[in-house]
């Protein structure tokens, strides 16, 4: 290898360490102005390592054979340029003083132009198992990261030290444009929800099957403890201080599929055990029990230990403490939300603004089916398209059709968003390309070998929280499920090339 190839391989190594590292910031501060400033909501740190990734991957191109999960997603985006184009063809106007039609389709199209390279970056940086390993210890790196800070947060929650909040918040805004609230933990990250995302969508699909497999990318181990095991700990606390409703269900999901579906039988955890004592004696009484009645009783266990400390921390948002009041006890707002019922209940808790949005995609996705109305001019319609609902006591609806107001609003919905904005023909082409990744992860989990089947279980628990996911947000910017696809992608590649390489030596 030459002096030139050595050096380019260890600064593709040192970019990449970079890119993961960075990934859990989403809204940068200080994110360049050309690519939206202070205009645009989510502005990953990643941007700058991945530019000189890109700079380095790229030419080394012609050399390589490009994984065939790309081709669903290529037509994906042929199809979205065709149906963003459309209006801007047909001359159609914006009924809005803040935006066009054409600003809308620059800023949509480089949204998505971001999202699609953070998952051809992720997919091109490993070349080989080592790679693997290589990509998954530094997005453990960037979830450390995300950890520490967000511990140093948990302080001000639990109000350990008086004025610690103010003094933090000035940490915090060199970090994001947001800083927060002292009743919820946000991470490196906007907002808290956001921070749950990362939790559920992107780290805890690979680091759960590691806890579970008894896998761990260190040398480093303890006994039955790795590194993994103790960063799986270590997040779900943090998410339960996120007070985030979706993000808590999300992760129930991801960790009740985890456990029930992608256990591997025979795997060092569930061997005899040979420990004297009352730790021995209680481990071979805990194997005589069957491991669905362990799963079941230990996730009973789990889920009340969630939900006592959600409420104890909940206790001080009035914004989360809203879910049991209304059922504990009587007040105006609640008669007027629809005094005990569900859909009341719904409206109570603030997500009566979701189901307008949700509807709304919808109808006008019945009034363009094929071609949609085009990447990121869902606000555009929305208006026209609002199903008659009383918004007196949705004032987020209110806001969004008053004059001198921002009235710029999304979806709120990954794939109702897709209905309304790329209608059939694009929605069909991206989920073609999931359920490609899907049938990657399901090959890689029926493997015989433990290690593709790490790898298979993680893409296959990465894209249920990405479905589980995607009804909570709508932005095709946010790293998450670009990374696990990147990640899913890399792994099929690696592993398909090298049995196929194996057996053909044989």
């Amino acid at each position: 290898m030459t002096e030139s190839n050595k050096l380019g391989g260890i600064s593709r190594k040192v970019f990449a360490a970079i890119f993961f590292l960075s990934l859990p910031v989403t809204n940068f501060r200080y994110f360049p102005e050309f690519l939206g400033g202070v205009k645009v909501q989510v502005k990953p740190l990643l941007i700058i390592p991945m530019a000189v990734l890109l700079i380095l991957i790229l030419p080394g191109l012609w050399k390589r054979k490009l994984p065939r999960l790309f081709l669903p997603l290529l037509v994906f985006f042929i199809l979205v340029l065709i149906s963003s184009l459309l209006p801007l063809i047909m001359g159609t106007t914006s009924p809005l003083s803040e935006t066009t039609v054409r600003s809308r389709l620059l800023r949509t199209v480089l949204t998505l132009l971001i999202g699609v390279a953070v998952y051809i970056t992720v997919s091109l940086i490993p070349e080989s198992r080592e790679d693997l390993d290589f990509s998954l210890k530094w997005l453990y790196g960037g979830l450390f990261l995300s950890l520490i800070w967000s511990s140093l947060q948990i302080i001000y929650v639990l109000d350990v030290i008086p004025g610690y909040y103010v003094f933090f918040s000035k940490l915090q805004i060199h970090i994001s444009s947001n800083v927060g609230t002292p009743d919820r933990i946000m991470g490196l990250t906007l907002e808290p929800s956001w921070f749950a995302d990362q939790i559920t969508a992107m780290w805890l699909p690979w680091v759960l099957p590691a806890a579970i497999h008894n896998r761990t990318v260190y040398q480093k181990r303890w006994g039955w403890i790795t590194i993994e095991r103790i960063l799986l700990a270590w997040m779900l606390v943090a998410l339960v201080f996120t007070l985030s409703r979706a993000g808590l269900v999300v992760g129930t999901i991801v960790l009740a599929a985890g456990f029930l579906l992608f256990r591997i039988q025979g795997d060092p955890d569930q061997l005899p055990t040979k420990k004297k004592g009352w730790l021995g004696e209680l481990r071979r009484v805990s194997e005589k029990i069957p491991v669905p009645v362990k799963i079941v009783f230990f996730s009973a266990v789990g889920l009340i230990i969630a939900g006592l400390l959600f409420y104890f921390v909940g206790m001080k948002n009035p914004y989360i403490k809203r879910m049991w009041l209304y059922w504990a006890k009587f007040s105006t707002r609640v008669d007027a939300a629809g005094a005990k019922s569900l859909s009341g209940f719904f409206r109570y808790i603030g997500f009566g603004p979701r189901f307008v949005y949700w509807e709304t995609a919808l109808r006008i996705f019945q009034a363009y089916p094929l071609f949609g109305v085009g990447l990121g001019n869902y606000t555009i319609y929305f208006q026209e398209f609002l199903p008659a609902v009383h918004v007196g006591y949705m004032p987020e609806i209110l806001t969004r059709i008053v004059p001198d107001t921002v009235r710029i609003v999304t979806a709120k919905n990954y794939f109702f968003r897709l209905l309304a904005e790329t209608g059939l023909l694009g929605t069909g082409a991206y989920f073609t390309f999931l359920i490609a990744l899907a049938a990657a992860g399901l090959h890689l989990w029926q493997s015989d070998e433990p290690e593709n089947k790490f790898w298979g279980a993680g893409a296959l628990l990465g894209l249920i929280a990405f479905l589980a996911d995607g009804f909570s947000y709508d932005s095709l910017a946010i790293p998450n499920p670009w990374v696990v696809f990147g990640l899913i992608t890399a792994s099929f590649s690696i592993i398909t090339r090298t049995v196929s390489t194996e057996e053909k030596i044989r």
